[in-house]
This record gives structure tokens, C-alpha cells and sequence, in this order.
């Protein structure tokens, strides 16, 4: 992966090979949603792809506006997911056919040669990364978070399979979100309307909340399935151990909805996928030790 600027011209053409890709489909899909549970600080999103099951992935990631809200809808940022379509890597500055851009400028974000649905869910993040701090004075975090009985947050800080959703799925304790949040001068709020669980080797017994949140209206992605019964097997990594399930939060029976929370965090934890023993399974940070290991982002490879 390779994050690097494009020239104004090459976004041109990259957004232009993606919108008249787009404009030969007999059908396109199109999405509209928010990205933000503070009203304040939302962002409306909008999404124009080819494939439903990118519609619907969407549809379950961002936060799902009521008919009224719809009336007036107008996007903040838009995305063209022309995915199935190559960028030109002879193209000045292109390396492969595979491109995701955002030109924050123009509001707007091309996807090229690649399916992933996650590259949309991280663009909208990415968003949030820059307008949230430069424009509000609010803090922007990679983590899950939930809520006690007696409000008391917990935030869980993590790079991606160090276990947030996993963790922040307590049946003691409400949902606020598992993935991306914003931490605000009055709490905290979620970011999306959704969830984007790891499933390998999920089961009911280890995960109820997730395994019972993968129904109707969820996409499942890069599982292996037999055929004749249609059983998933989530033991399966042949494709990779990147299988996931998007699902919307309220499937989860004790997500917080609205999905924020007016007290801010008593206790924040940092995950790391720690497989080469480096650091004590349990360690209680000082201030400065934990400003040093959430700047350090530290994990290791999934055993």
C-alpha cells in the first residue's frame, strides 16, 4: 500500500475513467447517509456505486437518515466506487491499477481496481481524520467504546484485529460503537452506523453478539461457504484471514442508540496483537507511558 499525493490532472482522469465507467452500467446504486452521531459535528455522505452488495455495505456503515432527513439531503462528500474498473498505472505518478484517492478540495473520493468494500468505510474515516481536528478542535480515534450501567465509558484503542469489536461486545455493557469514534469537549460519539467484525474462527459460543448479529440485511465477505447448504465455515482461511461481517448496530441487542455518550472516558485501554511476547500480557500506564504507546501504535503480526 502506498500513500502518496496525485497531481490535480491525474485526480481528473481518475475521476473521470470512474464516472464514465459508472455512466455505462445499466443500474448504479446510489447511497445516501451520515457519518457522525453528534449532530453537530455529522457529515453527510454519498455514495455512487455499481454493485449492491456495496450499496448495502454502505447502507449498514453509515448512519441510515429518516425519510424527512432525505427530503433535503445534500452530500458533503461523495464517493464514486467504480472498483471493478482499472486506474491507468501509465498514468503520471500511478504505480498500479488500483487506486483510492480524496481530493478535499473538491469534497469527493474515487475508488479504482479495487472491491474491498472496507476502502469506502476508511475513506469516510480518513474525512473525519482531517476535518474533525483542523476544523472543530475534536479528536478523531481509531478505538471502540462502551458504557456501564452507571455511564462510566470505557474507550478501547487498537489498530485493526487487536480485538475492539470483540471486546467492546459486553452483554454487561452498552454498545457505543466498535470501530471509529470522536472525542468531543461533552463525550464521546460514534462515527458510523454500523459494525465491520472479524470472523474468523467466530463462533456463539466465544461471540454471541456478533454471531447472532450476522442475519438478514448483513454482508458477509471473503468467507468460505459450501455450496449445497449454504453453512458458512468461519474456521476457513483459505482466502484470507481477513473474513468480515458489516451488520448495523442496532442488530447488536444492547447498542446505545443514539449511538454517544455524554460522559467522557474513565478508562481507556490499548490493545496490541502482541504475538512475539514483547510486552506484559496486563500493564497499568502512567500518563506519559500512555501518550508514548498511543503515539507508538504498537502491534506485531497476527499469530
Amino acid at each position: 500500500m502506498c500513500r502518496a499525493s496525485l497531481l490535480s490532472a491525474v485526480w481528473r482522469i481518475n475521476r473521470e475513467r470512474a464516472v464514465d465507467y459508472l455512466n455505462t452500467r445499466n443500474r448504479i446504486y446510489v447511497v445516501d447517509g451520515f457519518a457522525g452521531w453528534d449532530e453537530r459535528y455529522r457529515i453527510n455522505v454519498r455514495v455512487v456505486c455499481a454493485r449492491a452488495y456495496h450499496a448495502l455495505f454502505m447502507r449498514n456503515m453509515l448512519i441510515r437518515p429518516s425519510p424527512k432527513e432525505l427530503e433535503h439531503f445534500h452530500p458533503d462528500y461523495v464517493i464514486y466506487n467504480a472498483g471493478s474498473f482499472p486506474a491507468n498505472r501509465f498514468t503520471e505518478g500511478m504505480t498500479s491499477a488500483t487506486s483510492v484517492a480524496i481530493n478535499f478540495a473538491e469534497k469527493e473520493m474515487v475508488i479504482l481496481g479495487t472491491e474491498y468494500a472496507g476502502e469506502m468505510k476508511k475513506g469516510v474515516f480518513t474525512v473525519l481524520f482531517y476535518e474533525m481536528p483542523v476544523k472543530h478542535n475534536v479528536l478523531t480515534l481509531h478505538s471502540s467504546a462502551n458504557e456501564g450501567q452507571n455511564g462510566d465509558v470505557t474507550v478501547f484503542f487498537g489498530l485493526s484485529g487487536t480485538g475492539k469489536t470483540t471486546l467492546s461486545a459486553d452483554p454487561k455493557r452498552a454498545l457505543i460503537g466498535d470501530d471509529e469514534h470522536c472525542w468531543t469537549d461533552r463525550g464521546v460519539f460514534n462515527i458510523e452506523g454500523g459494525c465491520y467484525a472479524k470472523c474468523i474462527g467466530l463462533s456463539a459460543e466465544k461471540e454471541p453478539d456478533i454471531f447472532n448479529a450476522i442475519k438478514f440485511g448483513s454482508i458477509l465477505e471473503n468467507v468460505v461457504f459450501d455450496p449445497a447448504t449454504r453453512v458458512v465455515d468461519y474456521d476457513n482461511a483459505t482466502l484470507t484471514e481477513n473474513t468480515r461481517c458489516a451488520y448495523p448496530i442496532e442488530y447488536i441487542e444492547n447498542a446505545k442508540i443514539p449511538c454517544l455518550s455524554e460522559n467522557h472516558p474513565t478508562n481507556i485501554i490499548l490493545l496490541t496483537c502482541d504475538a512475539r511476547g514483547v510486552l506484559p500480557p496486563i500493564s497499568k500506564l502512567t500518563t506519559e507511558q500512555t501518550m508514548f504507546h498511543f503515539i507508538s501504535g504498537y502491534t506485531s503480526k497476527m499469530a
